[in-house]
């Protein structure tokens, strides 16, 4: 198994703080390889990394604000990979060819934070996606997290590679599916007592309004007719009375008009008004008789159907009492009908639906087991290399007697993860049996232990910076010089940021900065110091190794940062 080739990373350029904590203004120009601070306890080295995990998104409030300022803001500045670029301008964060990517957040002392990616408004979501592509953080909590299975078969999962990925994600589908398909199996048969009785009334349902047959609209239709027939005679009589006075004989309106426009049209030649006035009595005496001849033959229609009228409120008492057993309206009533027809025929086809659910649920544990065997098998294969490879990385850790093993035990039933657990086992010295590493390493071992895992996942990572927190923990003597020549080699391949209170790790840094608590006006301030200067490197170093700047801590500091400039000679003319 050979780790696949890495696209160009892309690399921290430049951090800057405002009134972040007590760190009233800082800038920190990242080494291409390795970047240390340093610096006394209660230093600020934690204030630094927080800084850096509060630009790329990480939970924070009102108290990061330096007291007395009204906000801190960070600025964090990167040289984006074309994956990142792509990934960015997806979100709507584009970038010229040649422009850093820029991700700034600010926090007010009331609370309010806001971020920005490349000046657009962003949220704190999209600064994590961004910073989980740019940053890997190692720190006591990981030390922590090492202890878990779960982040063991996670370590060991990314050592896989991302066939192992593929193949974890597929398998958690699968048992998704299983497990839906398996509560709907099981729902269905715990229903079928349920589903027949629910049969039964639909067919009883669906036969009573079918027999019924209403119409949409039938029941306006219905009342409006039962009205009419009901109040027949009134309407006969009222049509009567509207028909003499239209047209029923002398003095009615159609002879009254005619009378009017015949006297008109003696006199229309005299004005066009006059004219006019007599076309419009004209066309009224049209109208009128139009009127008459309508009234007429709705009143012949007028006739009184007790027979009519009796079917009609029948059927509206039916159309009612299917209103209030399926709704409240005859639309709720045809709805119903379908509703229950579909449920008949549903039914129809159970035995076969419930076959069907069957063979499904059969066919997708069969390809979960395939799933799982063949993630387990990656998982053994790559267990037997970071077995290896943590070995071999131990051994240069100051641990060559080291035993690493990773565990993996079978699963009961198979999970999302897989059909197997992962533990890892340690024997720290010669003539120990190998033990889970919670009760196998030390403070110290098990910070080895981690910079080895993250060792022999450099190759096979993404991510563009590690970034140490305090992996000196427990170390001293030659294991601190040990982690600091593995630091100084990873910083080869890779991007290393490391918080140090060790002068093995910091001599190895392509670039120190240390970190000095000061007072000014009354108020505590931390002040971020670049070391660029040969003599202010040592003065560093030597302060780290005895806490003093004496003659013989500078020849100490001198010594070594001189044998660590060999090595990283050597190692060059080696590559």
């Amino acid at each position: 198994m050979r780790p696949s080739k890495i696209a160009r990373p892309s690399r921290l350029l430049r951090l800057e703080i405002e009134n972040y904590e007590l760190i009233e203004r800082a800038t920190l120009e990242f080494a291409a390889g390795f970047t240390a601070c340093s610096g006394e306890t209660g230093s600020g080295k934690s204030m630094l990394l927080g800084s850096l995990a509060f630009v790329l998104g990480e939970r924070s409030s009102a108290d990061v604000v330096r007291g007395g300022a009204p906000r801190a803001h960070v600025t964090l500045e990167v040289d984006a990979n074309e994956a990142l670029r792509a990934r960015l301008a997806d979100d709507g964060f584009e970038l010229d060819d040649d422009e850093p990517a820029i991700l700034w957040r600010e926090m007010s002392s009331s609370g309010k934070s806001s971020a920005r990616i490349n000046g657009r408004l962003a949220t704190a979501a999209q600064l994590r996606a961004t910073g989980d592509a740019l940053v890997e953080q190692i720190g006591q909590h990981e030390q922590q997290r090492l202890l878990s299975p779960a982040y063991q078969l996670d370590v060991l999962d990314a050592f896989a590679g991302p066939a192992a990925a593929t193949r974890r994600a597929a398998v958690a589908a699968h048992v998704e599916r299983v497990r839906a398909l398996g509560a709907e199996v099981a729902a269905r048969a715990g229903d079928a007592g349920r589903a027949l009785a629910e049969l039964e009334f639909a067919r009883f349902a669906a036969d009573e309004i079918g027999a019924a047959a209403p119409v949409p609209g039938e029941d306006d239709a219905l009342r409006d007719r039962r009205d009419y027939l009901a109040n027949v005679e009134r309407i006969s009589d009222t049509l009567r009375g509207a028909y003499e006075a239209l047209a029923g004989g002398e003095g009615s309106a159609v002879e009254t008009l005619g009378a009017a426009s015949a006297a008109l049209a003696g006199i229309g030649r005299y004005a066009p008004v006059l004219a006019s006035l007599g076309d419009t009595l004209a066309a009224l005496q049209s109208d009128a008789t139009d009127a008459a001849v309508a009234l007429a033959r709705e009143r012949e229609l007028a006739e009184f159907d007790p027979a009519e009228l009796e079917r009609a409120t029948a059927r509206l008492d039916d159309l009612e009492r299917l209103k209030r057993k399926y709704g409240g309206t005859l639309a709720s009533v045809l709805a119903a009908r379908e509703r229950y027809a579909s449920a008949i025929e549903a039914e129809s086809t159970r035995d076969e639906r419930d076959a069907e659910l069957r063979a499904a649920l059969a066919t997708e544990r069969a390809a979960l087991a395939a799933e799982a065997d063949a993630l387990g098998a990656l998982r053994t294969a790559a267990a037997r290399e970071l077995e290896a490879a943590a070995a071999a990385e131990l051994t240069g850790l100051a641990m060559p007697a080291a035993r690493f093993a990773v565990v993996l035990e079978p699963l009961d039933d198979v999970g999302p993860a897989g059909a197997e657990r992962a533990h890892f086992a340690l024997s720290a010295n010669p003539g120990e049996p190998v033990r889970p590493i919670a009760r196998a390493a030390s403070g110290g071992e098990l910070s080895r232990v981690l910079l080895a895992l993250v060792a022999s996942l450099a190759g096979r990572r993404d991510a563009t910076a590690l970034v140490f927190d305090e992996i000196d923990a427990g170390i001293g003597g030659a294991a601190a010089g040990a982690v600091g020549v593995r630091l100084g080699a990873l910083a080869r391949a890779t991007q290393v940021v490391c918080v140090t209170h060790l002068a093995q790790i910091a001599s190895w840094a392509d670039r120190h900065y240390a970190l000095r608590k000061k007072t000014r006006g009354g108020a505590t301030v931390v002040e971020l110091v670049l070391l660029d200067a040969k003599r202010d490197v040592l003065e560093e170093i030597a302060r780290m190794l005895s806490g003093s700047v004496a003659s013989a801590a500078l020849e100490h500091a001198e010594a070594l940062h001189r044998e660590v400039g060999k090595e990283k000679a050597r190692r060059v003319v080696r590559a």
